[in-house]
């Protein structure tokens, strides 16, 4: 053999052994040191299961401390897979003949749900899928005495979300129910922070927030609650942190001894609210007796001085129970198909012509932007011409009119004509009144922070332009200054209009949350909120002048104390009130809107109030007297004194 061969064959031998061994080292140090917590994972996930406990979401309360949210227990009839002699076909068949007997269900179903049961890969119990959730105790009695006969058939005990006054302020609270597949790929990885070590899973395993069967709050508070900034951490409140048990198993899956780690759950934040719900069930009876005649309403009650929402109610409502429980077909069809739209929130959602309380916004920008007096008078007749064919804009009380109308007349009368006047007579324009509107927070949302909430409309003559293809016509503003015509709001707008006019001309950011208390684990204690937020209501930089909403207060307060004045309803209170009434058109063919807004005390204000009813009529007859009784009740007094006759508007 030729050596020179033979050395060359020994040669690239000796350097593909070379290749080959760095290839291994070089696959060895990628699997130890750059993919070592994968397979580190992977190899735990074979030794180990780790069994969740779900935790129950935090209490919510009303200012005063009475439960508006909470949790209840609940008895499900489940399965223990580890347990459960699947291989045993006669005892299969007695379990099922039993269960269908207590449960009363035909047996195919019970079959059915043990094998849809059973896939799951659990280490502990799992629920019969749609036959054994949230049984009644006389279940819970019988599957006890007869657990013998079936082997791997328990009960088990859950929390679930409970509504405790049912429909009491249901589209504020809002519902929790089972996250979806959607929301669960959108927080899947949040987590916990590590604010204990001995407390957090061991690596590798993760402490996630959410899980796929989470509970997640999808409207009202229950959402509001789902999202808050602790300085760069985003954390829910009312979700609590999940406990677990840690178990090392055996090939079969099976646990091999006591939990190696534990941690038992722990409930979320205990989160006070500023609603007050006795205030809040007045508001509600007061609105019930509106709605009982087929019409929707709201009512707003709200701290002038702190933005603090003492009253949030809509009509109609419904059980946010409904959706713990899950609705029957018949009754999901019957809400969907209700013309009066019980999920809709009157009170932040719906959209309104404001009508005359409008009437507050357009006195503001009139005295601010134009040469009028409170001195200066105006002559009623019921009606006025305006333009080319001469097209009637009346005045709601009709002939002979208000006579001569001066400023506070006006408004505690709301002559429509002496409105009408400022246009015609004193130039007030519909950019005066479009900013006017907006500086108060009219076309936003005023940042409650509510899913669904709506920021209503200001119209003017450049949208028109723009939009509609049509120019701005001086009817446009002859309508808008009585707050009818393309404008809308919502009530909860009309009561911090209203607060701002009160408190001296600060727009407040409404609040619902009034106080936290944090679970002990994250050691960040009681958390309160007293600082009002909000702004100076500002035009090109400058404040509303003192005076100018002094004169507006005035004007209020003589539409009560006046013999004439058409929120006279609110005379012999027991507390001094200043207040506008208000009547919207928004068909032709059906009554009018009813407004009423107001503060309280007069001379000193504390509370603002807003009220609306649907289709109502005048807000004189309608919408004041629900405000009288919120007020009766807020201040603690009899309110018995019964006014004159009231006037129209």
């Amino acid at each position: 053999m030729d050596v020179a061969l033979f050395n060359h064959r020994i040669r690239v031998l000796l350097l593909l052994t070379g290749v080959a061994i760095c290839a291994i080292a070089v696959r060895l140090w990628i699997l130890q040191l750059t993919q070592w917590d994968r397979y580190a994972r992977e190899a735990a996930g074979n030794r180990t299961k780790i069994v969740w406990e779900p935790a129950p979401r935090g209490l919510v309360l009303d200012r005063a401390g009475r439960l508006l949210i909470g949790n209840r227990s609940r008895w499900d009839v489940e399965v223990v897979p580890a347990e459960f002699p699947r291989k045993d076909t006669a005892t299969v068949e007695r379990i099922v003949r039993r269960l269908a007997e207590i449960l009363t269900v035909p047996t195919p179903q019970v079959r059915e749900s043990l094998e849809q049961s059973l896939k799951e890969q659990a280490l502990e119990a799992v629920t019969l899928k749609d036959i054994g959730e949230d049984v009644p105790f006389k279940v819970v009695a019988q599957v006890e005495a007869r657990k013998w006969e079936m082997p791997g058939i328990r009960i088990g005990n859950h929390v679930q979300r409970f509504y405790p006054r049912r429909s009491l302020a249901a589209h504020t609270l809002g519902y929790a129910r089972a996250i979806s597949a959607e929301q669960y790929a959108d927080r899947k990885d949040l987590l916990y922070p590590a604010t204990d070590s001995a407390q957090t899973p061991p690596p590798p395993l993760t402490d996630n927030i959410y899980d796929p069967t989470s509970l997640l709050g999808q409207t009202g508070v229950e959402a509001l609650c789902e999202d808050y900034q602790v300085g760069e951490l985003t954390l829910p409140l009312l979700q609590g942190r999940r406990g677990y048990r840690l178990y090392e198993v055996n090939a079969g899956g099976d646990p091999t001894g006591s939990p190696l780690a534990d941690r038992p759950a722990c409930p979320g934040a205990t989160v006070y609210l500023t609603l007050d719900s006795l205030l809040q069930r007045t508001a509600e009876e007061a609105l019930d007796e509106v709605a009982s005649s087929g019409r929707d309403g709201a009512a707003v009650l709200v701290d002038v001085n702190s933005g603090e929402l003492l009253v949030l109610a809509s009509r109609p409502n419904y059980d946010p129970n409904k959706w713990v429980k899950r609705f029957t077909p018949e009754e999901w069809k019957a809400l969907q198909n209700d013309p009066r739209d019980p999920l809709l929130d009157h009170a932040t959602s719906g959209c309104y012509p404001p009508g005359s309380v409008f009437k507050l916004v357009s006195a503001t920008a009139a005295l601010s932007t134009t040469n009028l007096s409170t001195s200066d008078h105006f002559y009623c007749a019921g009606v006025i011409h305006q333009g080319r064919d001469r097209t009637p804009f009346r005045c709601w009380q009709r002939s002979p009119g208000h006579g001569s109308v001066g400023f506070y007349r006006g408004l505690a009368e709301s002559c429509d004509v002496y409105f009408y006047s400022l246009v015609t007579n004193r130039g007030l324009s519909s950019d005066s009144l479009a900013t006017y509107a907006r500086a108060f927070g009219l076309g936003n949302t005023t940042g409650l922070g509510l899913a669904g909430e709506r920021a209503g409309f200001v119209p003017d003559p450049r949208w028109k332009r723009d939009r509609r293809q049509e120019p701005w016509y001086t009817g446009d503003t002859l309508h808008m200054v009585i707050g009818q015509g393309y404008l809308t709001t919502t009530p909860l707008q009309m009561a911090l209009v209203t607060a701002a006019v009160a408190n001296g001309g600060f727009l407040l950011k409404p609040r619902l949350i009034r106080r936290i208390q944090w679970p002990d684990w994250l050691g960040y204690g009681n958390q309160v909120f007293t600082q009002p937020e909000g702004h100076r209501v500002e035009v090109e930089g400058k404040p509303i002048e003192d005076q100018v909403l002094a004169e507006v207060r005035r004007g209020m307060r003589q539409a009560v104390e006046s013999d004439l004045g058409t929120a006279k309803g609110l005379r012999g209170l027991g507390v001094s009130v200043a207040g506008k009434t208000g009547s919207a058109q928004h068909r032709l063919d059906r009554p009018t809107h009813a407004w009423f807004v107001c503060f309280a005390p007069a001379d000193k204000p504390r509370y603002a109030c807003a009220v609306f009813v649907a289709e109502g009529g005048h807000g004189s007859s309608a919408a004041a007297p629900i405000a009288r009784k919120i007020l009766a009740a807020a201040f603690g007094v009899s309110g018995t004194e019964k006014p004159g006759p009231v006037a129209g508007d």
